[in-house]
């Protein structure tokens, strides 16, 4: 494995779009102007766009109108710290107000809870300055040419990005979307290609704000996963930032009296967190693209009460040696050692379950739910609309596809315009021998759909290009999706609709001990001369976990099965955990699968599963080469840290992972016909949505 493919792995490098094609944003009463049409390495005489924000784009049907000469591309850094301080010596940082999170050693108590005091969870207390480093792209325009933003943010263990990588040049580049951004294999090729997406974009006219999260890069602070009250206000700051710049000429930004000015969010895995809850607290962002992340944390990390600890413990190491608030510190010291299994186990306090509630969109909703305000003395909290391409990957086993249904279905209910594409891709386990397959969903390019969103969004591009982007789309294989208006499974009249199987079926089995590592419990086949598509959310209802181990421990690790031609498989190498107790009504993974004639599909169960427990003595030594290949250098870490990290773990994992348990039940799976497919073909497809290219297989 290169470095590259490693470092992607551990902190996808997340990537801004842009594009060029109008503007006028959507979600904020403002306007703005944009490069016109599609640009060149050469920029043209005339440039068609008449430089007053109100989508006059000679691109897009607007007269043509002069412009003042070009003024070249320019990249600098915001940090006042930094030595490169060109073109702007005096340029003023980004400093964010959010409240300390806690005191360091000998600093008054008040201004913020002790950092030894675990049990304290008041993190809310006066403000405090923290610095936010930030590079800016500004592209090739002409002199008067005001342009659309996009801030983008970098994965767990990055930072912000520094170059935009070189992109080929293209003899059709006068033309949208010839050229578009190859698809690669091998690991993280989502997160991996955005850093080229972002790049492509630049180029056609649009600035990149590229900021490092607190704790992370130069930005000071301490981590806090997100947090409405510190990342969020952070990011916000960084919006000031760009709106004063844009009030004194220092950025090409068209900003009206309110502050406002186009402006999407962009970035994957932790870059993609930023933006949910920002956009839902700050209503000058215009649409979001969060690719690979999360709903709920707590969900995501800590199953249905189980860890996740192969993946938790990397996530740990990623972040060794940052500034991590305590309760992260505390977290991290749990999911180091493989009898930690449960949440009870691992947070006995409930003070790091707490501190994982209020990262994220889930945390938000909550509010709303119970008709609590996000600040004291505010109106209860309420989602406004906000226009979002939901980019997940269906393989993905850190933030699986659950994740993004789960941002669907609460962005949906909002209102907005809100869009759900999955792929072959996203967080792989290598240690599972699991490879990224492709991005696109069937006949929708990703990096395409991509680009047409901003277009549309951010330049007035003629919303008729949206026909290109399905409603939901859920791929199956590298070539073939489901297309629909709905997520099968998560709204039964529109399941009733779709001619989703409403059957339950029964289960039961026994796992561990003398009983075997792992069964599948068949319960459907399809029938001869027919073909099936399994896509979306899996039912379960009177679901009963018993852990057969002394004590009745034990934890179920769950997914869907597939036997075909005499081999069992696990769809979409998706599991999820569960601690003893009764589920009476719940529901495993969204998942995607084309089915044939004689499959069989079921409920599989495991004693163990690699990104849901702690890596096997086995698995240690590869986990080491490929920190200290591929990742060291960009965390932090030096290569012997990781080492010495590593090496007392050894002996520690070398004892036999010990689980047993009973599950019983009833699973209705999402089970449909085919005649919604998108087919893959080797150039991006296009079309109406009655027509994206579906065919029988």
């Amino acid at each position: 494995m290169n470095n590259l493919a490693f470092k992607t792995l551990l902190a996808p490098s997340l990537v801004l779009l842009l594009t060029a094609c109008g503007e006028s944003g959507s979600g904020s009463d403002h306007n703005g102007s944009g490069p016109v049409g599609e640009r060149s390495s050469v920029q043209q005489e005339t440039v068609g766009t008449n430089n007053v924000g109100d989508s006059q784009d000679a691109g897009l049907g607007g007269p043509e109108v002069s412009l003042g000469p070009v003024v070249p591309a320019l990249a600098f850094a915001t940090d006042t710290r930094s030595e490169n301080r060109d073109p702007y010596p005096d340029l003023q940082p980004i400093i964010s107000d959010a409240p300390p999170t806690c005191a360091p050693a000998g600093r008054p108590a008040a201004k913020g809870p002790s950092c030894d005091d675990l049990k304290n969870a008041n993190y809310y207390e006066d403000s405090s300055d923290t610095w936010i480093d930030a590079q800016v792209f500004i592209p090739e325009h002409r002199e008067g040419e005001k342009l659309p933003v996009i801030l983008h943010s970098h994965g767990w263990g990055g930072s912000k990005v520094v170059e935009l990588p070189e992109q080929p040049y293209c003899e059709e580049y006068l033309k949208p979307y010839n050229c578009p951004v190859n698809e690669g294999g091998g690991l993280l090729s989502m997160f991996g290609q955005l850093d080229d997406v972002l790049s492509d974009l630049h180029s056609r006219g649009y600035i990149v704000v590229s900021f490092s999260q607190r704790g992370f890069g130069d930005s000071e602070g301490q981590i806090m996963v997100m947090n409405p009250y510190h990342e969020t206000r952070d990011a916000q700051a960084v919006i000031d930032w760009i709106a004063e710049r844009g009030r004194s000429g220092e950025l090409p930004v068209a900003v009206d009296e309110a502050g406002n000015f186009p402006l999407g969010l962009f970035g994957g895995s932790y870059g993609g967190g930023f933006q949910l809850t920002l956009a839902a607290l700050d209503d000058r962002v215009d649409t979001i693209v969060p690719v690979g992340t999360w709903h709920a944390l707590e969900q995501a990390l800590l199953p249905s009460g189980a860890v996740k600890g192969g993946w938790g413990n990397l996530l740990c190491l990623l972040s060794t040696g940052k500034s991590r608030h305590p309760l992260l510190d505390e977290a991290c010291v749990g999911m180091f050692f493989p009898f930690i299994r449960t949440r009870k186990a691992l947070d006995p306090t409930g003070e790091i379950i707490k501190f994982m509630g209020q990262n994220g969109l889930h945390y938000l909703k909550n509010l709303e739910v119970s008709q609590k305000p996000y600040r004291d003395g505010e109106e209860p909290f309420k989602l406004r609309p906000i226009d979002s391409l939901l980019i997940q990957g269906n393989r993905d086993v850190l933030f699986p596809l659950q994740e993004a249904v789960d941002n669907y279905h609460y962005l949906k209910l909002a209102g907005g315009d809100v869009r759900l594409l999955s792929n072959q891709s996203g967080h792989m386990n290598p240690l599972a021998n699991q490879v990224d397959g492709t991005t696109s969903c069937g006949g929708v390019d990703m990096f395409a759909a991509i680009r047409t969103w901003f277009d549309v969004k951010l330049r007035g591009a003629d919303e008729s290009l949206l026909d290109r982007i399905p409603g939901v789309c859920i791929t199956l294989d590298n070539e073939k999706a489901l297309i629909a208006e709905e997520v099968p499974g998560l709204n039964y009249e529109a399941d009733k609709l779709m001619g989703v199987n409403d059957q339950w079926r029964s289960f039961s089995m026994s796992i561990g001990m003398a009983r075997g590592p792992q069964k599948c419990e068949a319960v459907y086949e399809v029938p001869a001369g027919e073909r099936k598509v399994l896509a979306g959310i899996p039912k379960l209802r009177d679901f009963k976990v018993k852990g057969d181990l002394i004590g009745g421990l034990g934890v179920s690790y769950m997914g869907v099965c597939l036997i075909r031609d005499g081999q069992t498989m696990l769809v979409d190498d998706m599991v999820t955990g569960f601690v003893p107790g009764d589920y009476p009504n719940h529901e495993l993974i969204a998942v995607g699968e084309a089915l044939r004639p004689g499959d069989q599909i079921g409920l599989m169960a495991f004693k163990s599963k690699e990104h849901m427990n702690f890596m096997s003595t086995a698995t240690i030594g590869q986990v080491t080469e490929l920190l200290l290949n591929g990742f060291s250098a960009g965390s932090g870490m030096s290569g012997a840290a990781v080492q010495d990290l590593m090496d007392p773990l050894q002996t520690l994992l070398s004892g036999v992972f010990v689980n047993a348990y009973t599950v019983s039940g009833e699973v209705r799976l999402p089970i449909l016909e085919s005649e919604l497919l998108s087919q893959r073909t080797p150039d991006a497809y296009y079309g109406t949505p009655e027509d994206f290219n579906q065919q029988p297989w």
